[in-house]
């Protein structure tokens, strides 16, 4: 599918600067989604509502917002003042969450699984692999553009175990494939793993190569 040429906000006419969870946005548009997620994130440390099947979100809207905050800060010519404090804004903001985020743990792996969609007019079935695993869920590979939200079955090929997951982010790479990650519904530790052992993978680490660090605009 080709890109928007606006943005996605009703409305609004303006040209793309910058995506959120695939929706292409204005760089207005995307500071002032990025504020409203920062400030509903806050609100859930604050309530201790923030469950620890929403890290990975997060986590995800931490990286993406950093890496396009850094991009319009350097390669947009006409920046106004303000527009470039509220992005400096966004990334420290972005460092402090970073910090207060309870960091499950995840592990870097290949298991093979077989995604299976039911979606009324749209069936499908897919072999592919796990990237990084966590107790509650997983990265993996996807050719079929899911879409945020979608419910998906998703079997292990190497032992007779299945579950039902929910598409939780979605991240475009080369070759028409995705990159998709995964929230287990009902369900603790589908892995079998040692969760007490696993190392926890940090904001900015890159999947493929573990301490490495994720240059802006990589998918991750």
């Amino acid at each position: 599918m080709p890109p928007s040429s606006v943005c996605a906000i009703t409305g609004c006419e303006r040209p793309p600067a910058a995506e959120l969870d695939v929706r292409p946005l204005c760089r207005s548009h995307f500071i002032s989604t990025c504020y409203e997620l920062f400030d509903e994130y806050s609100r859930w440390l604050e309530e201790n509502r923030f469950r620890e099947t929403n890290t990975e979100l997060v986590r995800r809207f931490l990286c993406q917002c950093t890496q396009q905050a850094t991009e319009i800060s350097h390669n947009v010519a006409d920046l106004e003042n303000l527009e470039r404090a509220r992005l400096l804004d966004l990334l420290l903001r972005a460092t402090e969450l970073g910090k207060l985020l309870r960091r499950s743990p995840r592990k870097v792996t290949t298991i093979p699984v077989r995604l299976s969609s039911e979606k009324l007019g749209r069936s499908w079935e897919e072999d592919t692999r796990t990237h990084v695993i966590s107790r509650h869920g997983a990265a993996v590979s996807c050719e079929h553009a899911v879409e945020v939200g979608d419910q998906l079955a998703v079997r292990r090929l190497d032992r007779d175990a299945s579950v039902r997951a929910r598409v939780v982010w979605r991240q475009a790479r080369a070759g028409g494939q995705f990159e998709i990650g995964l929230e287990f519904i009902h369900c603790d530790n589908f892995w079998d793993e040692d969760w007490n052992s696993a190392e926890p993978l940090y904001l900015h680490e890159s999947p493929e190569k573990p301490g490495t660090q994720s240059r802006p605009g990589t998918p991750r």
